[in-house]
């Protein structure tokens, strides 16, 4: 029974990745279709024309975000009572990014995995860490979105309003309101089921399910709950500050290495990056998605598009690369490092 049940998950990842691919290839292929011959050439000649140094610059703030993620990860993990080894969490990191492009969020359950096997982290408190470092990185995506519609106020207004004049003639705000309060039921059902199994666990029969159901709870509870009792906040706030430093300048560097935009504002990769973010949650790794979203955003600025679209697939295509060889190289590091400790 468990194997015929391992098989039907198994069977729906591949087929989840397969849909999710096949979207971002199926997007590729309909923006290819809407170039011109010309526009086509004029990709080819900015690719060939571009300052492929600052690709090297891609790389290293790519693994520098690996660094910044890892020790504040890190910084999460103490007040639960471990210390693992940096190299181990890194290595971790590093596979939960490689198994993101396979599957969208199977890395974070892969990473806490990994750092178990290695560093005898639970994973249910593990979890719970990650789950705060979402909460983190999404409110401070929020400001960023915001920070880029102050800094584009007078672009981004009348498009942003026209999106939602015709959500309001679509009768959008009903499905809005919906949406809210099946969030707030959902918070709400959650509290409720994390203060009964903390209230509960010792009635629980040992082994059974709601056994089980509150030691995952509580674990994700204790793991969440860590982010108040950080020794070193203002170090986890460096630390966010840094990494998301480190995503503006993966974005920023594309769109100058392209010699038609040299002198670009890095206000503009501001807003890259925002749109870029919601590309990457779309499709595995914003495979299709993510460079036609960055080539309609610098639209927005007058930026031709067949530019905008060089300078996504070279800020994708650098990026993932990073992706796929720092996740291969922690699969065969993590055996070499912790080799001696399981002797």
């Amino acid at each position: 029974m468990s194997k015929e049940r391992t098989g039907n998950n198994l069977l729906k990842q591949v087929l989840k990745f397969a849909l999710f691919f096949g979207f971002g290839i199926f997007i590729i292929w309909l923006f290819q279709n809407t170039l011109t011959p010309e526009e086509k050439t004029e990709i080819g000649t900015s690719l060939r024309s571009a300052r492929w140094i600052m690709v090297f610059w891609i790389a290293v703030f790519g693994l520098l975000s690996h660094v910044f993620r890892t020790l504040r990860w890190n910084l999460l993990i103490e007040p639960l009572g471990y210390k693992p080894r940096f190299i181990n969490t890194f290595c971790s990191v590093s596979v939960g990014y490689f198994a993101n492009l396979a599957v969208p969020r199977l890395g974070e359950v892969l990473r806490c995995t990994f750092l178990y096997r290695y560093e005898k982290v639970p994973v249910q408190k593990s979890l719970g860490t990650v789950l705060s470092e979402r909460v983190i990185d999404m409110l401070t995506f929020l400001l960023i979105f915001a920070a880029s519609f102050f800094l584009e106020y007078k672009t981004l207004h009348a498009y942003v309003r026209g999106l939602f004049n015709r959500q309001a003639e679509s009768g959008g705000h009903g499905g809005l309101w919906i949406g809210i309060a099946f969030i707030v039921l959902l918070v709400a059902g959650i509290w409720v089921l994390v203060v009964y199994c903390k209230k509960n666990t010792s009635r629980f029969k040992p082994g059974g399910f709601m056994a089980k159901i509150a030691n995952l709870v509580n674990g994700f509870s204790e793991g969440f709950t860590s982010l108040g009792h950080l020794k070193k906040p203002w170090l986890f706030v460096a630390y966010t500050v840094g990494l998301w430093v480190c995503y503006l300048l993966m974005m920023y560097f594309p769109i100058i290495s392209l010699q038609e935009l040299a002198g670009s504002p890095i206000r503009l990769a501001v807003v890259a990056l925002a749109m870029g973010t919601v590309g990457i949650m779309l499709t595995p790794g914003g495979i299709g998605v993510y460079p036609v979203i960055i080539s309609e955003t610098l639209a927005v600025f007058g930026i031709a598009k067949t530019l905008g679209y060089t300078a996504g697939w070279i800020a994708w295509g650098t990026q993932t690369a990073l992706v796929i060889f720092a996740g291969l190289a922690a699969l065969c590091v993590l055996p070499m490092v912790n080799k001696s400790r399981k002797k």
